[in-house]
């Protein structure tokens, strides 16, 4: 009898706490953010939401795969071919760039509603699913670019694990990415991401992929068009365009857009560079379209942003 109470004793002790990470999740957001919007705190590839009252908000565009996980109230997604609405109990998966409207649906001053994104680079995204290419998963049509899933413990955990990383610059460097690929990895083999990962097609072409983007990132300051990525991965435009896609889950510009960037992002840190002269720099030729796009991808402009990082 005692040997059997032991042994229950010790599953009960070990099994994972469902509302545990979660809940904890949700008390690290409402100490970090006091004010309503959308901010990326700390770092740019993790967005912070925060609203105390419902809210309906023009379109908004996700850019590639992003998980995102409401922690207190809950919020509906409009898509072109449906909707999905994601409370405490699920968490939602973008599995490619588009475009959606959101609202929050339950919110209050008392209760207000809290949010985590953590959006995944498309090189993250091509190598977890050449790694997990051997898994199989049928080709299949994508009829809403999102799917929800249930707030496993074991996910949470590791979004924990990856927050925590955040408070020590040498954890968020060395440790953080190998959370992040973990927290992609689980997301991608679940059986509602068939879809993507039957989107990786030959190993071959997805390999010219990840050749494609290392060379955007080595000239993104040049003039890039499809037709000179195609030549360099030996495709033509129309596949590769299609292949990139496929296995980057952005198109080949939308990509482009977003190295150019970050390097301006970094390139705004504590050196008193201009944002005109920064614009030019990664490779934008209207410092207005640079501003609009930066904003659009951060949250803030660039001027805001120089002075976010300068402050951390």
């Amino acid at each position: 009898m005692l040997a059997a109470m032991a042994t229950v004793t010790t599953a009960l002790r070990l099994a994972p706490d469902p509302e545990g990470p979660f809940e904890r999740l949700r008390e690290m957001v409402l100490d970090l953010e006091t004010e309503d919007g959308r901010t990326t705190p700390l770092s740019p590839d993790i967005w912070v939401c925060r609203y105390a009252s419902p809210t309906t908000y023009t379109k908004t565009a996700t850019f590639g795969v992003t998980l995102g996980i409401v922690l207190q109230g809950s919020k509906r997604f409009r898509f072109d071919r449906g909707e999905l609405t994601v409370d405490p109990k699920r968490l939602i998966v973008f599995t490619r760039e588009a475009e959606h409207q959101g609202s929050i649906v339950e919110a209050s001053r008392q209760r207000p509603f809290v949010s985590l994104c953590f959006c995944f680079s498309p090189e993250r995204v091509a190598r977890a699913l050449l790694a997990l290419a051997e898994a199989g998963g049928q080709a299949a049509p994508e009829r809403v670019p999102a799917f929800l899933l249930p707030s496993d413990p074991t996910i949470g955990e590791a979004l924990e694990r990856l927050m925590r990383t955040q408070a020590d610059p040498l954890d968020r460097k060395l440790i953080a990415p190998l959370v992040m690929d973990e927290i992609l990895l689980r997301l991608l083999r679940t059986e509602a991401a068939a879809t993507v990962r039957g989107g990786v097609g030959p190993g071959g072409d997805a390999e010219r992929i990840l050749g494609a983007m290392k060379f955007i990132r080595q000239n993104h300051a040049d003039k890039l068009n499809v037709e000179q990525l195609a030549r360099v991965s030996a495709m033509s435009p129309s596949h590769f365009a299609h292949r990139f896609r496929a296995v980057a889950r952005v198109s080949p510009m939308r990509y482009l857009r977003d190295v150019r960037l970050d390097a301006a992002r970094a390139r705004l840190l504590g050196n008193g560079t201009r944002v005109s002269q920064v614009a030019v720099e990664v490779g934008f030729e209207s410092p207005a379209h640079f501003t609009r796009e930066f904003k659009r991808r951060f949250g803030v402009s660039p001027s805001k942003s120089a002075a976010a990082i300068s402050a951390r």
